[in-house]
């Protein structure tokens, strides 16, 4: 091979690979020219293919990228709102692949740029950079319980600065951590249901800032302590230990099983008892011009009934089986966190809608229907035993008026009803009421007469 030869396969070489660098050192958006050097902007490629927030606390936020092998260094920029420039924060060496940046307000998105940088004919030329978005975490809250019944617990905590909703977890003395909920910012206060009685809880709420699609929460403060009461003792008559107590419940097991056969056959059993359907779902306006809401389930929870129940089968059923379920960003559980539920409507065949079938049709979605029904029949029968009813077919017929029409439809046929106040008394009540769906749905009042003749003893 001839010099000459030689020269052109050189020259052939050099000139792929001015190429290729020029395919990466192109323009790039300017920046404002007090985020930069003084040297010309231009670009060589991204920096990688990722950067990420590695850390955050309260007052800091750990930047991580992977490294470029033509970089001389890399440059860090920040920027509090993405209607801002960025503003260059430090300047790295070639072998560093992640950044801490200190002295931070707390609860505060940021968003971040890495750039490498290299020197080519005495002035200084950047990557394309890459954004990473970011929040240091919220102060944490001190959070107090108190048990408001055996079932119940009421959680409250202080106002957490800048904070973006609150994530609040249980654990019983001797159990593992739940997620109960996701609550909004206004929020300071939480009432959580389904608990086990004579069970000692405690409870940590952590406020959280939104950075990209993450939740930075703040460290884990851990609530008192606080024990669940005993159920109420029933004796074999009804009674319970405690007759003082007018709010405990006087039915037995049995017959709080036979109540919720019936309030489950009328709602969605076809009136058939004993029926139910666990999956149910009914779009607003379906039943009434006044039923603002969608109403779900085997007992027809109507409106913020309806989202106590889906909150019940969040918490009993676990975050991580409720999000095979609620898949993608999981917007049921959005919804239930952040819309008004006393006037929530969406179409039967929407998405949200399929999901939430779904979810009640699960053994957990089963379990807490009937859970939450045997607990309205608790408060129920209370409201009703402290107008005076005493009968136990008496009470089974005001529980089904308070589920169907409400607190003041029970006191409209109350103040209709012969005495003494036994079931024959008030089923001649209800044929002379015209009140809304209780005075209407004659063949509902029918049916419920008859089985309470027949199954509640």
């Amino acid at each position: 091979m001839n010099n000459t030869d030689k020269y052109k396969r050189d020259f052939a070489r050099v000139l792929t690979l001015l190429m290729l660098l020029a395919a990466l050192f192109v323009t790039d958006i300017p920046v404002s020219a007090d985020t930069t050097d003084s040297a010309t902007v231009s670009s060589i490629s991204a920096v990688t293919e990722k950067a990420e927030i590695k850390a955050s606390s309260n007052t800091a936020l750990k930047i991580s990228w992977e490294k470029c092998p033509l970089a001389q260094g890399y440059v860090i920029y920040r920027r509090e709102s993405t209607r801002k420039a960025f503003r260059r924060i430090k300047k790295v060496s070639a072998s560093r692949t992640s950044y801490i940046d200190k002295r931070l307000t707390s609860s505060k998105p940021y968003q971040y740029a890495v750039r490498a940088i290299r020197k080519e004919n005495g002035k200084y030329v950047y990557s394309r950079y890459l954004m990473v978005t970011g929040a240091t975490r919220p102060a944490i809250v001190k959070t107090r319980i108190k048990a408001a019944s055996s079932s119940t617990m009421k959680v409250t905590w202080k106002k957490s600065s800048r904070a973006d909703g609150y994530r609040i977890y249980r654990r019983p003395a001797a159990g593992k951590w739940v997620l109960v909920a996701d609550v909004a910012k206004n929020l300071t206060s939480y009432t959580d249901i389904g608990l086990n009685a004579s069970t000692k809880y405690v409870y940590t709420v952590r406020p959280y800032k939104k950075g990209g699609n993450v939740k930075y929460m703040s460290a884990v403060k851990l609530s008192n302590k606080a024990s669940t009461p005993a159920a109420p003792k029933v004796t074999p008559s009804g009674d319970t230990s405690n007759s003082s107590v007018m709010s405990n419940t006087r039915f037995t097991a049995a017959q709080k099983d036979v109540m919720k056969k019936i309030l489950y056959a009328v709602e969605t059993g076809g009136q058939v008892y004993g029926n139910q359907k666990y999956g149910d779902f009914t779009e607003a306006f379906t039943n009434s011009s006044t039923e603002y809401a969608i109403t779900i389930g085997a007992g027809q929870w109507y409106g913020t009934e309806a989202q106590r129940l889906l909150k019940l089968i969040h918490a009993t059923m676990g975050e991580d089986e409720w999000n095979k379920i609620d898949t993608g960003n999981h917007y049921v559980w959005t919804a239930i966190c952040n819309e008004d539920w006393t006037k929530y409507r969406i179409p039967k065949s929407s998405w949200r809608a399929r999901v939430i079938v779904k979810l009640l049709q699960t053994d957990a979605g089963i379990k807490c229907q009937d859970q939450l029904m045997y607990q309205q029949i608790d408060e129920y029968e209370a409201e009703v035993r402290k107008l005076g009813v005493s009968d136990p077919q008496a009470v089974g017929m005001f529980i089904n008026i308070r589920h169907q029409g409400g607190y003041g439809a029970v006191t409209r046929v109350l103040g209709k009803t012969a005495k003494p106040v036994n079931l024959i008394n008030v089923y001649r009540a209800l044929a002379t009421d015209s009140g809304g769906q209780v005075g209407t749905y004659k063949t509902r009042q029918a049916k419920v007469y008859q089985w309470l003749l027949t199954y509640m003893k």
